[in-house]
Parts: C-alpha cells; sequence; structure tokens
C-alpha cells in the first residue's frame, strides 16, 4: 500500500514537471511573439517615417531640379541673344565706320567749296567789285550783255546751291551718324545687362546644384537607412514566423505524397522556375525561391496544397499579400501576390481548401501566384512536392 501511494505521487509529480514544462514553452513563445511583434511595428514605424522624409528630400529635388532646368534654359536664351547683340553691334560699328569716312570726305568737299568761294570773293574785291553797270558798258551789244549778265548769275547760284549741297549732305550725314552712335550705345548697354544677368543667372545655378547635390545625398542615405531596415524587417518577420510554425500545428505530421497543384483552375502553367534568375523587377540575378504559376486572371482561386494550419496570413513585404501553411516535419508551403486572403491565422485546412485570390500585390508584374515550399526554414523545390498539370 505505502509503495502504490509512494508511486501515484511520484507519477503526480512527473505530470506536473510536464505540464510545467509545457507552459513554460508556451509562455515563451508567447513573450517571444509579443516582443517580435512590438520590434516588427517599431521597425515599420520607422520605415514609414524614412519613406515620408524620402518623399519630402525627393520632391525638393525634383523643384529644384525644375528650377535649375528652367534658369540653364534662360542662361541660353541670354546668351543667344548676346550673341545676336554682338552681331548687331559688329554691324552698326561697320556703319558708324563707313558714315565717319562718308562725313569726313562730305566735310572735306565742304571745306573746299567754302574755300574756292572765299577765295573768289576776295579776288573779286581785291580787283574791285564787277557790276552789271561793268558788264553792259564792256559789252559790245546787247547779246554780249546779257550773255555776261547770266553767266554772273548762274555761276553765283552755282557755288551757292553747291554748298548748300555739301552742307545738307553733311547735316545728314551727321544725323545718320548720331543716331548709330545712339543705337550703339543702347545696343552696348543691353548686351552689358544681359551678361550681368547671365552671371546672376549661373551664380544661382552653382547655388541650386549645390542644394540638389545635398538633397541627392539625403535621398542616397534615406534610401539606405530604408533597404536597411527591410532587411531588419524581414529577419524578424521570418523570426515571427519560425515562432509560429513552431507552436502552432506542431502536432500535425505530413506523412508525405504529392501535393494539390495550389491554383484551381485549368490551363496554368509555370512561368518562372524555381532557381537562380534575373528578377523581373529588380533586374538583377538572384535566387527565385519558388515557382511562379501564370496564365491566371485576378480572382482566380488558390488553394492550400496539403492538410495543415495557417502559421502566417497577412502582407508579407515583396510577397503581398501571402498565406504560409505549416503541415508538419518542418514542411511550410507559402502562396504570394494574392488579391484577396480568404484564410485566417491558427486555422487548421485541408488539402483544396480555398485561402486566396490570385493577384499581383507585392513585387509582381502580373497576376500570377507565387508558390514555395519550406523545409525547416529553408526553401526546397517545389516540384518535388507539387506535380504540374
Amino acid at each position: 500500500m505505502k509503495r502504490k501511494i509512494i508511486s501515484i505521487f511520484m507519477i503526480i509529480i512527473i505530470l506536473l514537471n510536464i505540464c510545467s514544462f509545457v507552459f513554460a514553452e508556451d509562455s515563451t513563445n508567447t513573450v517571444t511573439n509579443q516582443t517580435l511583434e512590438e520590434q516588427k511595428k517599431e521597425v515599420n514605424d520607422k520605415i514609414e517615417t524614412a519613406n515620408s522624409k524620402l518623399t519630402y528630400v525627393q520632391n525638393e529635388l525634383s523643384t529644384t531640379m525644375l528650377k535649375v532646368q528652367e534658369l540653364e534654359d534662360k542662361v541660353t536664351d541670354y546668351k543667344s541673344q548676346m550673341n545676336d547683340l554682338g552681331s548687331r553691334l559688329d554691324t552698326l560699328q561697320k556703319s558708324i565706320d563707313t558714315a565717319r569716312a562718308e562725313y569726313s570726305v562730305i566735310e572735306a568737299d565742304y571745306n573746299n567749296k567754302e574755300e574756292q568761294l572765299r577765295e573768289r570773293l576776295v579776288a573779286m574785291y581785291e580787283s574791285g567789285e564787277t557790276t552789271y553797270l561793268d558788264v553792259l558798258l564792256s559789252s559790245r551789244n546787247i547779246v554780249e550783255f546779257i550773255s555776261g549778265y547770266y553767266l554772273i548769275s548762274e555761276i553765283v547760284q552755282y557755288d551757292n546751291e553747291l554748298i548748300k549741297e555739301v552742307g545738307e549732305k553733311k547735316d545728314e550725314l551727321e544725323i545718320k551718324k548720331a543716331k548709330l552712335e545712339k543705337e550703339e550705345t543702347e545696343v552696348k548697354l543691353l548686351k552689358a545687362k544681359r551678361e550681368q544677368t547671365t552671371v546672376i543667372l549661373q551664380n544661382t545655378i552653382t547655388m541650386q546644384q549645390e542644394e540638389a547635390n545635398k538633397l541627392n545625398e539625403q535621398e542616397k542615405k534615406l534610401q539606405q537607412e530604408i533597404s536597411a531596415y527591410k532587411v531588419e524587417q524581414a529577419q524578424i518577420e521570418a523570426a515571427i514566423i519560425q515562432a509560429t510554425n513552431n507552436t502552432i500545428g506542431k502536432d500535425i505530421q505530413y506523412t508525405g505524397g504529392t501535393m494539390l497543384w495550389p491554383v484551381a483552375i485549368s490551363g496554368t502553367v509555370i512561368t518562372s522556375y524555381f532557381g537562380t534568375r534575373e528578377h523581373p523587377i529588380q533586374g538583377i540575378v538572384k535566387q527565385h525561391t519558388g515557382i511562379d504559376i501564370g496564365n491566371a486572371t485576378y480572382g482566380s482561386p488558390v488553394v492550400a496544397a496539403e492538410d495543415g494550419v495557417v502559421t502566417y496570413a497577412g502582407w508579407l513585404g515583396g510577397y503581398g499579400n501571402c498565406v504560409m501553411i505549416n503541415h508538419g516535419n518542418g514542411i511550410v508551403t507559402l502562396y504570394g501576390h494574392g488579391q484577396k486572403i480568404l484564410t485566417e491565422l491558427h486555422k487548421e485546412v485541408k488539402k483544396g481548401d480555398l485561402i486566396m485570390e490570385v493577384g499581383s500585390t507585392g513585387n509582381s508584374t502580373g497576376p500570377h501566384l507565387h508558390f514555395e515550399v519550406r523545409v525547416n526554414g529553408t526553401s526546397v523545390q517545389p516540384l518535388n512536392y507539387v506535380k504540374a498539370p
């Protein structure tokens, strides 16, 4: 009897220890998940803040570059204007030189005519003034008198008209030369103003470009921060998924066999296989961790490939809307880029149950299903588990 009591007591102690261990393990996993979710929220907040700053910097950079372009267009226009003004100045200078040369010739001719008239008047004065009476008395007849009279009149009239004509040409050239010189002064002033404005514009462009360089540096820094946060985010999400897989559905045992094709419509094909490929968006060669099932329209039904428990149902970075199912024995399937998730976390699903609709969320170029099989957290060839139709 005493032995039975001792045996029963020992069994109770063992059971209590087991229960205590299980409770402690579950409690630890719960605390771990809570901590990871808090870390995830913190990182998501950092990403959101950095993205807001990045958007502001990119807008400022765009505005600054637009200002630089406008200023450069003005400088180009002003330089063109200065070239035109330079050509105009060259033409004006030639016209002024020509006018000055003509003026010098006319002025010399005018001065020469004045000198000739002055000499003629002096000679007439020194020889005594010839009057019409002198012409009449010295004429042998009336015809000769008339001829002499008209000759004197014509000489005087010719001299006066000649001097007047030369004087008028001289005045015209003086006005023309003054007008050209005035225009030359105005063009030089305008050209100088354009040159001064161009210098100011170029200095402004330099300052704007310096500001753009600072904004470029800020943009690069923020992009690097966001990239680092996303790496941290992915690591936390992976840790959450791993912790969830360790606690949810741990009693499920995958027994092997061919899994069900995850897109429940005919005519679907594999558009991208498991393995190394060039990423269609990033343009770099990297590992493709699953297969892409295309030739499916938006809203096409996505089903569970095998019995299991949903360990993730939500947005997952580049996967977009994503569902993960734990099938036991370390086997997990992942369904990405869904248009709409039709299941929920912790839900037990059967092979063929509807879990999602085909979409193009996350890093995607069109409607398709990204399907992965993971063994103990490592992505493996899905076609070793599922057979294409």
